[in-house]
């Protein structure tokens, strides 16, 4: 079947550069130092195809070479600019990754060069998940941010599975089979207690299952499926860099599941549970954070605060679950890393 080849070498095609610098359409991170009406770098931006568009010419395609170096300008340059909050670089990141899912899919590219495009994508968005889940709805919202990052797993998967299909295991260099198994082993924490993904995970060829990254993260999903959330949060921490900030998005929920069973197990007046208990159980790095959680959702702290009571009568259940934020043991995570050689998987060990 044809299809069209790209042959812009550039990160923006030359007749939309010169018309929206014409139009002044420029992003922050397109001007020359920040600077109005100085253009700088510019990176193709997504459109919406209408429904009588034409088809798009070679000249308005970048090739996969430049497709490259734009994953790199974006998830390195503008990713480690620090001139405006994250939040203004995941939006100009998130657009102009668009464009790039978009002309991978015109160009009809194979499952080898989709899977080198959208594995970084995914981690991109894995890590935004986290970084901005403090941020209010106007500035970051968490479903749009999933939806995208289950349509680019779906696509990396189906490309995973078709090339398991034509030669297996010789279908991956070394390189790639380290980082499927990443992204495999991502999928099972994002999707932590459905049953789809392990199902997959009992199919996957025995190089992944029997890696030792992939086994943690299958572990910790069927341990939440199982209800055994101990075994559950004693793997966050062990889980490395991108995937542990993943999961940490899932801590809230987790943290108040597991206080609405103590109030079952542990309902008796006579009967209290030492704080410095629940700070390791929880994940929880201070004694007035977890008391601040208590007292959410209606428990009773002891008045020296170092005991927590649990009554089942108590706990309310109309309570919000309270917001997922940054975690310590994640940041120690991520401050000895080089985020950029992550997102582009270059380097995938903790």
């Amino acid at each position: 079947m044809d299809h069209i080849v790209g042959t812009c070498d550039h990160l923006c095609p030359t007749d939309e550069a010169k018309m929206r610098i014409r139009e002044k359409l420029l992003h922050f991170y397109e001007l020359n130092n920040g600077a109005k009406n100085q253009p700088g770098i510019l990176v193709k931006e997504f459109t919406r195809s209408a429904a009588d568009a034409k088809t798009p010419k070679a000249k308005d395609l970048r090739t996969e070479a430049s497709i490259m170096r734009t994953l790199e300008y974006l998830l390195k340059d503008i990713l480690m600019d620090k001139r405006k909050p994250y939040n203004v670089a995941y939006d100009f990141i998130f657009d102009r990754l668009r464009a790039v899912r978009r002309e991978i899919v015109i160009q009809m590219y194979d499952s080898a060069k989709t899977i080198c495009i959208l594995e970084p994508i995914i981690s991109f968005l894995a890590y935004s998940r986290y970084r901005l889940t403090e941020e209010p709805i106007e500035k970051f919202d968490p479903k749009i941010c999933d939806q995208h990052l289950q349509e680019c797993l779906n696509g990396v998967l189906r490309c995973y599975d078709e090339l398991d299909g034509i030669k297996g295991k010789e279908s991956f260099t070394l390189r790639q089979l380290e980082r499927r198994c990443f992204i495999e082993s991502l999928y099972q924490i994002f999707h932590l207690g459905s049953l789809g993904p392990l199902a997959r995970g009992l199919t996957l060829p025995e190089y992944v299952r029997q890696d030792e990254g992939f086994r943690l993260c299958f572990g910790i999903s069927l341990a939440y499926q199982q209800g055994n959330l101990y075994r559950v949060l004693m793997g966050f921490p062990r889980l490395p860099h991108i995937i542990c900030a993943l999961a940490a998005t899932k801590l809230q929920f987790i943290r108040r599941r597991l206080l609405q069973i103590f109030t079952h197990a542990y309902h008796n007046k006579q009967l209290s549970v030492p704080v410095s208990y629940l700070l390791r159980l929880l994940l929880i790095e201070s004694p007035d954070r977890l008391i601040k959680h208590c007292r959410h959702y209606n428990l009773s702290v002891s008045s020296d605060q170092k005991a927590v009571n649990f009554i089942k009568t108590d706990f309310n259940i109309s309570a919000i679950t309270l917001q997922a934020g940054n975690e310590p043991f994640v940041e120690a995570k991520l401050a000895k890393i080089y985020l950029p050689e992550i997102l582009l998987l270059k380097a995938l060990k903790n």
